[in-house]
């Protein structure tokens, strides 16, 4: 085994052990995960990348059993899929479809594999695993000192917000594989560059913006969510927060692009990033930035010319 290949294997599987042995890093470093795979595929190429992926999620399912295995899992499918892309020089969107479906795909075999495991239909089974997680969060919830009172209220609340968490899960999946792209995304390309390998120029990324017909979309769930149906209103409200999480990337490269403007320092960017992240009315202020900006052009962006 060569030095990087070496390397690669270590930096994953640590990064995978402290996540799953400690909760609190992996609330937030697990979403660094792909980032590796990313970088050791583009330095040593697939055959490397499977054999990092491969232990990285044996260590996984050693350390944490199935619901870890399954979790880590995705999140090592991110990587691997993401660097396949990054040396095929798609389009970013070309790119985070890809990457969406594959990890949808990966869900539905692991529902299934669940299902035919456990004697459950799949809905029983994907049900039972959401309460599984419920159960852990609650625990952690309890070693972070949260009131009894709050405790209490969230173990009486468990069934409802089960039953929620089933019903939004298409979206959840969605929209957290698009977080997580977009982290890794950043990451990978700036130590890339720092290592000079190759990565695709996707264009200045503070001036990207969604489609201007996705606003149909947004306008189409809303009404769903007015249909007398469960159903509908579970699809209108599904569809609502993938969209949402879409046009939170563009109010992100609306105020990456206010902050380059006026050379913000970079201690401020990060302060202020943090506050986007941790504050919820700030983070629906910037979805709300980049959902109007399809009117409002705050950019000042030229729009393409219309075909003659």
């Amino acid at each position: 085994m060569s030095k990087d290949l070496f390397t690669g294997v270590a930096i994953t599987c640590l990064a995978v052990a402290v996540c799953t042995m400690v909760p609190m890093a992996g609330l937030i470093g697990s979403a660094f995960i792909p980032v590796p795979l990313i970088v050791f595929h583009a330095k040593l190429g697939r055959w490397a990348a499977k054999l990092i992926a491969g232990t990285a999620f044996g260590c996984a399912l050693l350390l944490g059993g199935p619901l870890e295995g399954f979790f880590f899992g995705e999140l090592l499918l991110i990587g691997f899929v993401m660097g396949e892309l990054m040396g095929r020089r798609g389009s970013l969107e070309k790119t985070a479809a890809v990457v969406c479906i594959a990890v949808i795909l990966a869900s539905l075999g692991a529902v299934l594999i669940a299902s035919l495991w456990t004697g459950q239909g799949p809905l029983a089974a994907v049900s039972e695993t959401v309460r599984q997680h419920l159960e852990l969060s609650l625990l952690l919830y309890q070693q972070m000192g949260l009131s009894q009172d709050q405790l209490d209220f969230l173990e009486n609340s468990l069934d409802i917000i089960q039953r929620v968490l089933v019903g939004i899960l298409p979206a959840l999946v969605i929209g957290s594989t698009l977080m997580v792209t977009w982290v890794c995304l950043l990451v990978s390309r700036r130590l890339c560059q720092r290592q000079n390998l190759p990565f695709p120029d996707f264009g200045a990324l503070d001036r990207w913006k969604a489609p201007e017909l996705m606003v149909w979309g947004v306008i189409g769930s809303g009404a769903l969510l007015l249909v007398p149906s469960i159903g509908a209103k579970l699809l209108g409200l599904n569809g609502l927060i993938v969209f949402m999480v879409i046009y939170f990337f563009q109010g992100i490269a609306i105020v990456a692009y206010f902050f380059q403007k006026k050379q913000i320092p970079r201690v401020a960017r990060g302060v202020l990033y943090g506050l986007i992240a941790i504050q919820q009315v700030v983070m629906l202020a910037v979805i709300g930035v980049g959902f109007f900006d399809t009117w409002f052009n705050f950019r000042k962006l030229e729009k393409p010319l219309a075909p003659g």
